[in-house]
């Protein structure tokens, strides 16, 4: 087991659980047979992290046949024994087809690995040869990813804040940790010294003096941010507020928080110079920065505990900035150590280029194969601060990878690996506190959005592919991801981030398709060129499904219908192409007949021409533009014309769509 994201579980295997000494051996066999892959001409090995899988559907057959024949002898099997375990398997109705074929994964294979198994495997060949896939209803190469796409409004608010936290926020959470380092530094410094000179703890006249040293600053009280459970000295018992005693122990060198909480002397001192120099929640000396959306500090000054709360976040920013903007899966992520982030320059030395050097699994052996990942400037600034971040975890605990627990406990685990996941569901939970009305990222039907590690990778493919003059946060342009991201993986050894591009391409393409089918029956027209053609096809399916008001529709069939639509259209920004080489204008004799050449389109001129009620603004915007030109005195008469006429002709283009009457 190499993968660093590898949960704990996965490292071993416990046959103790199996109390027949005979279905415990059958397990062995079986799960060493799919280790080793001995008939590799029949099927690939599985790989160490799904061997725990592997030895549960094993259990679940062996189980089966005890439970119907009195053994596990695999001599004993008969057809009709496997299609009962069939419908016992898809009994289950929370199983999924793709889980249905992992249990009838097991039978087959034990007909195949009978050399290698006790007694013999199934002496027949199960289903008549039918796959897995097959038996369970199944197919092999689904047409879309299951993986739900993260919504567009939930994507770029949680990028907006991740950017915020790596941009603006880290600098204050980084500095406030050498700061406290610092202080607990400071603080040992000062108890070795107590301990060699072994004078008495005159702990109240040190807080004293430090105390009025803040007065003089104008500065207060500590107070912790959120109280601890196990604090005393509430200054205000209704509003709940409590003592910063670990930062005043930090500060004067106190052993235990307990001899100034407990010390009804020291609290009453504190409550008196509380009432006359007020308070300070937070307390700690690191200056916080000005959000640039209000102008105003983005949070309180730090304790101890608000620190570390804050280190979290900006961990998961770290994460969901990288994830998203790279396109790398979680365990090659989680893979990342030091110095991973290169810069290639020009002989200018400008920057051209970002690398991310980790290390691929997927469909490799178990060590993986070292990768670059070609990525934007966004993703080198998040390293950047996760380098600083983690620094202090990992030398403590001498660990490689850059995604390493922050929790100082000795209980807790060394690396993030499955804890990706919840801590970004505590990034957007602590965001929504912080901005509670409406939630900091949006919710999708009433409900927070649940976020998994896969949903980063299919989102930036999909946008990439489908939204190339969208912007992520109003500040990062998908196109810019996409040249940097997509165009360089060319030729590398982890290129099918290329090949899931190009599936969201075509499923987005035929995404778009229907969302122009569902416009026309809401009475929401194409125009253009190609409108005549498009509401063909669309009068043609709405009268072969009988798309009446009140009818559901066989949303798969209404989507094979289209498919064929959806093949041909190329979004645009002025306008859609429903390319056609024979007719396109924009195609010269030289030229290959297989994408517009959109340097020369002519939206009203193109029989592939199609516009929306989406392509109005940039319309309006160009003839506004026209109509400024035409306000000044620098243009000629024929200057002034052709503008006038170019305004007339996107004028009569657009008409239609901004009233259908027309």
């Amino acid at each position: 087991m190499f993968r660093t994201n590898a949960r704990p579980s996965y490292f071993r295997l416990n046959f103790g659980t199996f109390e027949d000494p005979a279905l415990r051996r059958l397990a062995k066999e079986y799960v060493l047979a799919r280790l080793s892959a001995p008939l590799r001409n029949y099927r690939a090995p599985c790989s160490p992290s799904t061997a725990i899988g592997t030895l549960s559907f094993v259990r679940h057959f062996g189980e089966f046949l005890r439970e119907r024949t009195g053994s596990v002898e695999l001599g004993r099997v008969d057809p009709r024994l496997l299609d009962a375990y069939l419908a016992d398997v898809r009994a289950d109705p929370s199983r999924s087809s793709q889980q249905v074929r992992l249990y009838i994964d097991v039978p087959i294979d034990l007909h195949y690995f009978g050399p290698w198994v006790t007694g013999g495997g199934i002496p027949f060949l199960p289903w008549g040869g039918r796959t897995a896939s097959n038996v369970s209803g199944r197919s092999r190469t689904s047409a879309e990813n299951s993986t739900p796409r993260i919504p567009e409004p939930v994507i770029g608010a949680l990028l907006h804040w991740s950017m915020r936290y790596v941009d603006v926020f880290a600098p204050d959470i980084l500095a406030a940790r050498e700061e406290l380092d610092r202080l607990q530094a400071h603080s040992a410094q000062i108890l070795a010294e107590d301990a060699r000179q072994g004078r008495h703890e005159r702990y109240r006249y040190r807080l004293r003096a430090w105390l009025e040293a803040r007065r003089a600053e104008g500065r207060g009280v500590p107070l912790w941010e959120r109280r601890p459970n196990t604090t005393r000295g509430i200054p205000d018992p209704a509003v709940g507020d409590a003592y910063n005693f670990r930062l005043m122990c930090l500060q004067i060198g106190c052993p235990r928080t307990g001899t100034l909480s407990k010390s009804t002397a020291t609290v009453s001192m504190l409550q008196k110079m509380a009432s006359e120099m007020g308070t300070e929640v937070g307390g700690m000396d690191t200056p916080i920065s000005l959000d640039p959306d209000t102008g105003l500090p983005w949070r309180e000054r730090f304790d101890t505990d608000s620190l570390q709360h804050e280190e979290r976040m900006l961990q998961a920013a770290c994460y969901i900035v990288c994830a998203y903007l790279t396109g790398m899966r979680d365990s090659e992520l989680q893979d990342m150590e030091p110095g991973c982030v290169s810069v290639e320059r020009s002989a200018d030395n400008l920057i051209e280029r970002y690398r991310v050097r980790s290390t691929v699994y997927k469909h490799r052996e178990a060590a993986g194969v070292s990768a670059d990942w070609i990525t934007i400037a966004p993703v080198a600034r998040a390293v950047d601060a996760l380098e600083v971040l983690s620094r202090r975890a990992r030398g403590d605990r001498d660990l490689r990878s850059l995604w390493v627990s922050l929790k100082p406990w000795d209980w807790t685990a060394d690396y993030l690996a499955s804890q990706a996941a919840p801590i970004i569901k505590m990034f957007r939970d602590g965001l929504d506190a912080r901005v509670p009305n409406p939630p900091a990222i949006p919710h999708v039907d009433g409900h927070p959005w649940h976020f998994t590690t896969r949903q980063f990778r299919r989102t930036i493919a999909w946008y990439i592919a489908n939204r190339p003059f969208g912007v992520i946060a109003g500040k990062i342009q998908y196109k810019h991801a996409s040249v940097a991201m997509f165009e360089g993986y060319a030729g590398a050894p982890h290129g099918d981030f290329r090949r899931a591009v190009e599936q969201e391409w075509v499923l987005g393409q035929l995404d778009d398709v229907v969302a122009y089918y569902e416009a026309y029956l809401q009475g929401d027209e194409p125009g253009g060129p190609a409108s005549s053609r498009l509401k063909q096809e669309f009068d043609h399916v709405r009268d072969t499904l009988g798309d009446l008001p009140g009818r559901v529709l066989d949303q798969k069939r209404l989507r094979t219908m289209l498919a064929h639509l959806g093949k041909t259209l190329h979004v645009g920004f002025l306008n859609d192409c429903f390319f056609d080489p024979a007719s396109a204008l924009c195609l010269r004799p030289d030229d290959k007949p297989v994408a517009p050449v959109i340097s020369r389109c002519s939206p009203d001129r193109c029989p592939n021409s199609c516009l929306t009620t989406r392509h109005v603004a940039p319309w309006l915007a160009s003839i506004d533009e026209g109509e400024r030109l035409l306000q000044g005195n620098t243009l000629s008469a024929f200057q002034k014309v052709a503008i006038t006429q170019d305004n007339d002709r996107k004028r009569r283009l657009i008409a239609h769509l901004e009233d259908p009457k027309v």
